[in-house]
Parts: structure tokens; C-alpha cells; sequence
């Protein structure tokens, strides 16, 4: 076996399953018939005729020629199922790539939306922080049952917005587990435990300020 008919005939790269290198083998077999078909039709039609053994080798020429011509016409046919093959093959294909396109699309635009709503998630926690920092220096300086009833009021906001914002982190987590967003998911209810953390404190904090008061119950 040549080179040329190894590469035709292996399992390398190139090759798709079982029929791999039919394509580029049915294309070798009509030239190798073709070739050989056109010899014996030029044998036959330089053969004489001017004597009976000249007749009869031009008779046998041609009987060849034509058993050649019906192997040519067998390859050709074996090469235009081989191409109908590969057509199918391409078509196959073409629509598989096609459906992962959309697939992708798809998932793109599901993960899109998922992780505008993990940032929404981010700015409202930025907020709430900011918010927090600022109580907590309004907490340092009260010292009127007045200022104390602000700063309470204020730790019932953080703490309110803290509730939500938690219950949307799970919720998204939630999204993002269903959706099938590995690190969305976990990354959500990462911020869920932080946010929780942060609200038991400050729940803490305002149950000392309203102790402070003296009355330990909530403002009016």
C-alpha cells in the first residue's frame, strides 16, 4: 500500500468514523478507471483492420474497452453516492452547528440577564453599606433620647433593606443553580451570608441603642 492509498484508507485525523476516506477513495478508483478505460478505447482505435487478426485483436480491444467503460461507469457512480455522503454529512452538520449557535444565544442571553441582576444586587449592597457607615457615625455621637430614636430609626431602614436584599440573593442563587451557573450561584449566596451577617449585627446594635433608652422597646 502507498502512501497516497494510506492516506485515503487510515483512520487519521481527517476521517469522519467509518467512512472516513470514501469520498477521497471513490474519487481515486473513477481516475484509476477512467485512465485505464481510455488506454484500451485508444488501443482499440489504433488497432488495423486490414487483416483478420488485426479484426480480431480490435474485437477483443474493444470488448475490454467497453467491460472498462462499465467499471468507469460503476465508479462514477460509487463517487456520486460518495458525494451524496458527504452532502448529508455537511447538512448534518451545518444544522448541529446551527443549533448550538442558538443553544449558545440562548444561554448567553439567560446568563446576561442573571448576572445584570447579581450586579443590581452589588450597587444596592454598596448603598446599603454606605448607609451603614453613616448610621454608625450618627450612633457614635447621639447621646439625646432624641438622636437615639433616629439612629434606631435608621438601623430599622439598614436592617429592612438588608431583609430584602438577602431574600433577593437567595432567589438568585436559586436562578442560578436551575439555570445550571455554577459560580453565579454560589457567588449569590456568598453575598446572601454576608448580607445575613451584617443584619444579625446591626440588629444587635439597634437592641443596644433602644437599651440605652432605658426602655428597651422601639420608638413610636
Amino acid at each position: 500500500m502507498n502512501k497516497r492509498e494510506k492516506n485515503g484508507r487510515g483512520g487519521g485525523k481527517d476521517d469522519h468514523g467509518k467512512g472516513g476516506g470514501e469520498l477521497a477513495e471513490a474519487a481515486h478508483a473513477l481516475e484509476r478507471e477512467l485512465v485505464r478505460f481510455e488506454e484500451l478505447a485508444e488501443s482499440a482505435r489504433r488497432l488495423t483492420l486490414d487483416t483478420r487478426k488485426g479484426i480480431e485483436r480490435a474485437a477483443k480491444s474493444t470488448t475490454e474497452a467497453a467491460e472498462a467503460q462499465q467499471r468507469v461507469s460503476m465508479a462514477l457512480g460509487s463517487l456520486i453516492a460518495a458525494i451524496a455522503s458527504a452532502r448529508d454529512r455537511h447538512e448534518a452538520t451545518a444544522t448541529a452547528l446551527a443549533a448550538r449557535g442558538e443553544e449558545i444565544k440562548r444561554r448567553a442571553e439567560q446568563l446576561g440577564e442573571l448576572f445584570q441582576r447579581f450586579a443590581a444586587l452589588g450597587e444596592e449592597g454598596r448603598s446599603i453599606n454606605q448607609l451603614v457607615q453613616e448610621t454608625a457615625a450618627r450612633q457614635r455621637e447621639a447621646t439625646t433620647p432624641e438622636q437615639i430614636h433616629e439612629v434606631v430609626a435608621a438601623m430599622d431602614e439598614v436592617e429592612g433593606r438588608m431583609g430584602r436584599l438577602a431574600d433577593e440573593a437567595r432567589a438568585l442563587a436559586q436562578a442560578a443553580t436551575a439555570a445550571g451557573i455554577v459560580d453565579l450561584a454560589e457567588q449569590a449566596d456568598g453575598m446572601r451570608q454576608q448580607v445575613t451577617a451584617m443584619r444579625n449585627k446591626v440588629g444587635l446594635l439597634r437592641k443596644g441603642m433602644l437599651a440605652r433608652l432605658g426602655g428597651g422597646s422601639r420608638p413610636n
